[in-house]
């Protein structure tokens, strides 16, 4: 049996503060991604961040929601190693990018 493709973000950063490195990391995921066959899961794991900002958190996981839409984002990704408030905050985060790309879209 195969182990899930796992996107671990220390292996990545020890810093999860800023847009550029929430961008840089977005871009890695999904340059991770298209190795990975569209039928398999990525588990993004966040096992080690103490700290994540908004900021960070929109960047990375806000637009690859939007970017691939909600639906897809759950089916595709799973995201372990987060709890807490780092948990309200992707899940905050999420909701309002996808409230702004679609207010954005409809003018």
């Amino acid at each position: 049996m195969n182990e899930t493709p796992r996107f671990l973000l220390k292996e990545h950063s020890d810093d999860f503060v800023t847009r550029d490195i929430g961008r840089t990391l977005r871009e890695a995921l999904l340059s991770f991604e298209d190795q990975v066959p569209a039928n398999e899961r990525i588990v993004i794991d966040a096992s080690g961040v103490s700290l994540m900002t908004p900021s960070f958190a929109d960047e990375f996981f806000g637009r690859t929601a939007a970017a691939r839409g909600l639906a897809f984002f759950k089916a595709r990704f799973q995201v372990v190693g987060v709890e807490g408030d780092t948990k309200t905050l992707i899940n905050h985060v999420v909701r309002n990018r996808l409230i702004l790309d679609r207010a954005s879209s409809s003018r």
